[in-house]
């Protein structure tokens, strides 16, 4: 095997671990992350620093590409942050930020080396299984930009499939990476902060925990994505170890999810 591939967020929890299992699959792999030294030195990576919300940056990294290569066969975008504010109380500048790395990152890089896919190309988008259902509360600014992607995916694909590129996308529950810590820290900021929420806040706090316990081997992510490369169809969207309780809550009518919300979060 010796396709190209670039991979964005290569240094995180399922970037490292993908990183890894397509190099020992012998997959040429162009690595982008914010970070300044990649996680693994292989002759087969090529790695680019990059913050691919910066539009300077992005286009520097995209013409050294387009000068040094002619062909890619896929696109996978892990790259995204995490966090957890109120719609009422956070900033639209975090707003803003989380849009532009989670979404608009992802949109402008598959835009821009589009001309170098082929038929038989594969453009692989991780979005999130807060995308599938109605938002949680204070997890809005995440929800927001998740379902952007998982609606941008869906658009993409429509159209690809005239040209014969495929456009997966994965729908993933909780992974046991760095992004947990984050969570946890987030957290903690918005209880401190908060002027009207601490008290559900509070309650949520416990109960998020307990379900952050249950979450998985990013290996398992890394595993689906060589297997949708290997694969001539791959399905639309993958889902992994989505959560129990947030699709039981969402097989209610929304009015009622309300109510439980309100009542169990108090």
């Amino acid at each position: 095997m010796d396709e190209l591939v670039i991979l964005t967020g290569c240094n995180g929890g399922v970037g490292k671990n993908t990183l890894s299992l397509l190099l020992e699959n012998n997959y040429k792999v162009i690595g982008i992350d914010i970070g300044k030294t990649p996680c693994i030195e292989h002759k087969n990576l090529r790695y680019y620093q990059c913050d691919l919300s910066d539009k300077i940056g992005r286009t520097l990294v995209v013409e050294l590409i387009k000068k040094n290569y002619d062909s890619i066969y896929a696109i996978i975008n892990l790259a995204g942050i995490f966090m957890m504010e109120s719609i009422i109380e956070g900033s639209a500048k975090d707003l803003e930020k989380i849009i532009n790395v989670n979404f608009f990152g992802m949109y402008y890089l598959n835009k821009e080396l589009f001309p170098l896919l082929h038929e038989g190309s594969k453009i692989i988008n991780m979005s999130s299984e807060i995308a599938r259902y109605s938002p949680q509360p204070f997890m809005n600014y995440y929800s927001m930009s998740k379902k952007m992607v998982d609606t941008y995916t869906d658009v993409l694909r429509r159209e690809c499939n005239y040209i014969g590129i495929k456009v997966i996308k994965i729908q993933s529950g909780s992974m046991n990476t760095n992004m947990l810590t984050i969570a946890n820290e987030e957290y903690d900021n918005l209880i401190e902060n908060t002027k009207y929420f601490k008290s559900p806040l509070t309650t949520l706090k416990g109960m998020m925990t307990k379900e952050l316990k249950k979450t998985n081997d990013p290996k398992i992510i890394s595993k689906l994505i060589l297997k949708i490369l290997t694969k001539k169809n791959p399905r639309i969207c993958y889902r992994v170890k989505n959560s129990f309780a947030l699709r039981f809550v969402n097989s209610l009518p929304e009015k009622w999810q309300d109510k439980i919300y309100k009542s169990v979060i108090k």
